[in-house]
């Protein structure tokens, strides 16, 4: 399978509570090709980003063509899909909504150097304590 999410229909995208760093903020409102108010995608949460939901959806996904509308400057938190850290667990997991999720990270080299880099991530660019 050349493209791993191929006919997937954007199950990541739903209902996603995907936090977001100012880094991917200031991506986004620069990379996006429309004016884009920040209020129009994201909201704040105990000083948080969250993407925005429309009908269910991320808002930047295309439910005609079930395509990320932003898929060259997306946050760091959809690159590392379907990776994601587990706080209660104290590790990275695959995202058990992913229905390929066994297709990524097959190497344990490239599971942990990525978890790594969520880890990283989420210390530093989101402020959360491991």
């Amino acid at each position: 399978m050349k493209n791993k999410c191929e006919n997937c229909g954007g199950l990541c995208c739903l209902d996603t509570q995907m936090l977001l760093s100012k880094e991917d903020v200031a991506t986004i409102l620069k990379n996006y090709p429309d004016k884009l108010k920040k209020e129009e995608f994201v909201f704040e949460i105990n000083w948080y980003f969250q993407l925005k939901n429309i009908n269910g959806h991320c808002v930047f996904f295309d439910s005609v063509t079930e395509m990320c509308k932003i898929y060259e400057f997306r946050p760091h938190g959809c690159r590392f899909y379907p990776l994601i850290y587990d706080k209660d667990k104290e590790t990275c997991i695959f995202d058990e909504d992913c229905p390929r999720n066994h297709l990524f990270y097959k190497s344990n080299s490239k599971f942990e150097t990525t978890c790594k880099k969520i880890k990283e991530f989420v210390r530093t660019q989101l402020n959360i304590d491991l």
